[in-house]
């Protein structure tokens, strides 16, 4: 662990020293914006003293994670040319007059020809970057699998369209704002959320020794005074360590333009996600989609009792300290009682024979998801195998994952014979229960969770069930369970409850002033607009809306605030325009869209922009509704009262649309309808308006 805090002073024994990377030639991504300072603090710098250290991180996965276009290193993806189709579009690839190119025939039949110029990741696939206008870099969809020697398609099957957030031309696959922050050491991403353009900066590419220890340019330059001895401050604790690491390994959003140095608080940049956002995780905690592994580590039984990434990573190789194909990694901890770990004999435990498959505690305990089709990589959340919730809930279970010819209710049978008192007192079954309840919106789901939630220790858990009792906030229990988490030393727990409070100013106006930026900012989310908050407060909030503003929702979000405050509307056409471009084949974005042009008393872009959200999803229902109350405006009621119709033939709970559709049968003299109509908005009963139009109504009935 030493090293990795950069604390020791003496010169390690010298090794083969590393080799220079690749420069760059006209055309390619540039190495650095800065020589100067690369020559200070770069890998060659900090190799005089360390050379074991950095000779280790030469090659590896953090090295390679982002390098310029090679001819020695990618002559082979692309001579000969090559080219493959997938779901009606063609990729073709080829060397062209000194250039790497790819050519896209779409299955819209559109085509396109780019230039490559970076490449991102070594194995086992890489992607390729191309330059785009305004300072953009577009990441491909189609990787180069090294080991095959064959070009594929990550999104397999899905046809994705030109336009689409997830079309690798679109917003979704854009190098500066989703892929470089973890890519690149020292990087920055320079929007600028006025013209929608990126001036990105970074030192290297790659992951390298300033993106890892801070105070660098001190300490190299002192390091070689007689007598010199490394400050206690370059040391890091194991909190900053793991900040450090998950600052790129999780799922997470960044809320802040400042670039996260080492030595900060993850929370101060980032917000995590958790299983309270459902699609990212199955119920009981096992990784879903894209999650990587801080959030799993942190759910985890290890990640609670203080284990660190140090514990089984070098961090200069990447790879683990000991090998797990014989358990010895696990066994380092769970053979002699370290740190208090359980104590485990293996094959007692799995029930299978040593040297098995199934006798290897990651193939249980750390599945492996294939991620980009060919990239699989393993859970770190440490769950149990539980078939039972596979037949219950459809959460896969290791059990099956191996043994692929034998049926669900085969692996429920040896898993309750083998463990099954174990698995019921485990936490994680009452846990994917209360979760799958939650996500299908089950009225009395909060219940399952305030249960779990009186006796859970781990705060990424109690920081989940928070996140998802918001939805019942208004029932004494949650209210009171929520107000008593408002102190949590965990800034994790205090951000989900401050966004859960939402509904509740004056619970979260005590949040505002939160030492964690990440709280604050949940705070302010939900008061801005409501209450008064301090300058630094709402200044904050619209730093992290415009640094995210290359995103639809956070352009949104950021035009809702200028209109609030009767700002420039070329600006907030500005930001919606935009908002539409970074996801024109969304129905959603272009109803979001709508009421803003609407808003903006541009009454034709606004019924434009339903026409092609109707035209991406005919029975979208805000769609409908919305062109339905532009009909009304029109004084077109019997158009309106058909759109109207179709709104709640497709959501009868919609009451507002009832209602609606009872107005616009006022208007058209059918009174018996727009009574029927009336009764199918129960929540409005009694309110002035309801009683008003029901009175109407009732008096042209004569009754």
């Amino acid at each position: 662990m030493a090293a990795f805090g950069l604390w020791a002073c003496q010169p390690e024994p010298k090794a083969t020293p590393a080799a220079k990377p690749p420069s760059a030639q006209p055309g390619m991504m540039p190495v650095t914006h800065f020589p100067t300072r690369l020559a200070k603090i770069g890998p060659q710098a900090c190799a005089q003293c360390h050379p074991n250290a950095v000779a280790d991180w030469h090659g590896t996965h953090h090295a390679l994670a982002n390098r310029p276009v090679d001819p020695t290193l990618d002559n082979a993806a692309f001579v000969p040319s090559k080219s493959f189709t997938d779901a009606g579009v063609t990729s073709k690839f080829s060397k062209q007059a000194g250039e790497f190119i790819i050519e896209v025939f779409e299955a819209d039949g559109s085509k396109s020809r780019h230039a490559l110029t970076g490449v991102i990741a070594v194995d086992p696939l890489r992607q390729y970057l191309a330059p785009f206008p305004d300072g953009q870099w577009q990441t491909t969809s189609a990787a180069y699998d090294p080991a095959k020697h064959e070009w594929f398609e990550v999104f397999s099957g899905d046809g994705r369209l030109p336009g689409e957030w997830g079309h690798w031309t679109g917003q979704g696959m854009n190098w500066n704002a989703n892929c470089a922050a973890c890519h690149m050491t020292e990087f920055k991403k320079n929007y600028d959320w006025q013209t929608g353009k990126y001036a990105s900066t970074w030192l290297q590419q790659g992951i390298a020794c300033a993106q890892c220890h801070s105070g660098l340019e001190e300490h190299v330059a002192k390091a070689a005074q007689p007598g010199y001895i490394a400050p206690a401050s370059l040391k890091m604790s194991k909190e900053q360590i793991m900040d450090n690491c998950a600052s790129c390994h999780s799922r997470r959003g960044q809320i802040t333009a400042d670039r996260f140095t080492p030595g900060e608080r993850f929370h101060d940049h980032f917000d995590l996600s958790l299983p309270d956002q459902p699609g990212l995780y199955h119920p009981d905690g096992q990784v879903l989609d894209e999650d990587f592994v801080y959030g799993s580590f942190m759910m985890s039984r290890m990640g609670h009792a203080g284990v660190t990434c140090l514990d089984c990573h070098n961090p200069h190789t990447t790879k683990t300290i000991l090998p797990v194909e014989n358990n010895m990694l696990c066994l380092r901890c769970h053979e002699s009682g370290l740190e208090n770990a359980p104590i485990i004999q293996p094959e007692a435990h799995s029930h299978h024979p040593a040297g098995s498959t199934g006798n290897r505690c990651v193939e249980c305990h750390m599945p492996e998801t294939n991620y980009m089709m060919r990239d699989p990589r393993r859970d770190h959340g440490f769950l149990s195998p539980d078939p039972l919730m596979t037949q219950e809930l459809g959460i896969p279970n290791a059990c099956n994952r191996c043994h692929t010819d034998e049926s669900t209710e085969w692996a429920v049978e040896w898993a309750e014979k083998w463990y099954g008192e174990k698995l019921a007192e485990l936490p994680q079954r009452a846990r994917a229960r209360a979760l799958a309840a939650a996500y299908e919106g089950q009225p009395a789901a909060h219940q399952a969770l305030l249960e779990l939630a009186a006796s859970e220790d781990v705060t990424a858990w109690q920081a989940t069930y928070a996140g998802l009792l918001g939805g019942w906030a208004n029932e004494p229990a949650v209210l009171a369970y929520l107000q008593s988490l408002m102190d949590s030393d965990s800034a994790l727990v205090r951000g989900r409850v401050a966004r859960s409070l939402a509904w509740s100013p004056q619970d979260a106006y005590l949040l505002r002033g939160d030492k964690s930026r990440n709280v604050r900012l949940a705070a302010t989310f939900g008061l801005i607009g409501r209450t008064q908050l301090s300058e630094e407060n709402v200044s904050e909030w619209i730093e992290a809306q415009q640094f995210n503003s290359d995103r639809p929702q956070n352009a949104f979000i950021l035009a809702e605030r200028l209109f609030s405050l009767g700002g420039n509307p070329a600006d907030i056409r500005t930001l919606v325009d935009r908002a539409v471009a970074l996801d024109r084949r969304s129905a959603d974005v272009n109803v979001q869209a709508a009421v803003f042009y609407s808003r903006l008393e541009d009454s034709g872009q606004a019924e434009k922009s339903l026409f092609d959200a109707l035209a991406i999803d005919a029975q979208n229902v805000q769609a409908l509704y919305y062109l339905a109350l532009f009909r009304a405006e029109q004084q077109n009621y019997p158009e309106a009262i058909t759109l109207l119709k179709d709104v709640v033939a497709l959501d009868p709970g919609y009451e507002r649309a009832w209602y609606n559709l009872a107005l616009a049968y006022t208007k058209q003299g059918q009174w018996l309808e727009a009574r029927d109509a009336m009764l199918h908005a129960p929540s409005m009963e009694n309110t002035p308006q309801w009683n008003q139009t029901m009175q109407v109504i009732r008096q042209r009935l004569g009754n």
